[in-house]
């Protein structure tokens, strides 16, 4: 039994250990001697991350959490001028609670394709922040303040929301029911569970997590910048690769906030690594793209070759 616990524990650790390997062959300057960089560069998407699994676990493809995040950023770093510290986490982390509160609204009442809200609220939070910069275009902190954001202050804060993370996710009846809920909606709802309710309790959650990324946004570099016309766009892709192998993952060690944690070193490992190798941007963009069909063509079609699998074995068992 605890051979089993050891090599399944060991698994998950495959894709970035392989990923640190074939980046270390190519680049001189890049191996596991940047691990505790690349783990500091890690904390801002696990913490994206952990937001956006509440309504991927649901089958919401969420698209505005880029927005959500500087806009939570921008408000926080308003208010840091005017009360410290403690504005920057009130300002961001309620920011980022409003802006769940305003989409789960609009999921709840309009009855639109969540797709669209996704897109339309993104477009919208983009607006309110770019205002809020009063045509800056964006907002900065005080050195003593943007230290959250560098080690090992930004690992307190994203290990503090992966206690919360856990804790929702495993332990309460919320976390319980979307579970339930992604697995067969149908028969969750059937079964009594309020469809409605839990989504917009995932839009609410997933936004506080995001208020706490945009903490970590503003203070990784002192500052941050609005955008507009979809450019918060690309933001979405790391969080969204993390989930997917932490999904994939959580089949081996169920703790869904480690195996995330997992998902987001990898992205972060190989994000680093075309830096380290000198790829262009172009390039870089194509490699994660094919990296993210990659991740989402084996979640996609696990299940279905897992049940291939398991008919065959019980068809060559009866053949016995």
């Amino acid at each position: 039994m605890k051979k089993n616990i050891f090599l399944r524990t060991a698994f998950i650790f495959v894709i970035p250990v392989a990923l640190m390997v074939i980046f270390t062959l190519a680049s001189e300057g890049f191996g596991f001697h940047s691990t505790y960089i690349v783990l500091g560069q890690t904390m801002l998407p696990l913490v994206m991350a952990l937001g956006v699994s509440f309504t991927f676990v649901v089958g919401i493809f969420e698209m505005s959490v880029g927005a959500q995040v500087i806009l939570s950023g921008v408000v926080g770093g308003i208010l840091c001028r005017y009360f410290g510290m403690p504005g920057l986490f009130i300002g961001s982390i309620g920011t980022g609670l409003l802006c769940g509160v305003a989409m789960g609204l609009v999921y709840r009442f309009l009855r639109i394709p969540t797709m669209v809200i996704s897109l339309g609220m993104m477009m919208v939070f983009e607006v309110i922040a770019q205002f809020l910069t009063k045509g800056s275009g964006y907002v900065s902190v005080e050195g003593n303040v943007s230290q959250l954001g560098a080690p090992p202050y930004n690992f307190i804060i994203a290990a503090i929301a992966g206690v919360i993370y856990y804790f929702i996710f495993h332990k309460t009846k919320f976390g319980h029911g979307i579970r339930a809920l992604g697995c067969n909606d149908y028969v969750a709802v059937n079964l009594g569970m309020n469809n409605n309710k839990l989504k917009f309790q995932t839009y609410v959650l997933g936004g506080m997590f995001y208020g706490i990324a945009g903490v970590l946004t503003i203070c990784y570099a002192g500052s941050i910048s609005a955008k507009m016309e979809l450019g918060s766009l690309s933001m979405m892709f790391p969080p969204i690769i993390s989930v997917l192998i932490g999904l994939q993952l959580v089949k081996f060690v169920n703790v869904f906030p480690l195996t995330i944690l997992i998902g987001a070193y990898s992205v972060t490992v190989l994000s680093s690594g075309m830096i380290a190798v000198g790829l262009p941007a172009q390039m870089q963009n194509l490699v994660t793209g094919i990296f993210m069909l990659a991740v989402m063509i084996f979640s996609t079609n696990s299940t279905s070759v897992g049940k291939l699998a398991e008919r065959r074995r019980i068809r060559k068992s009866l053949a016995r």
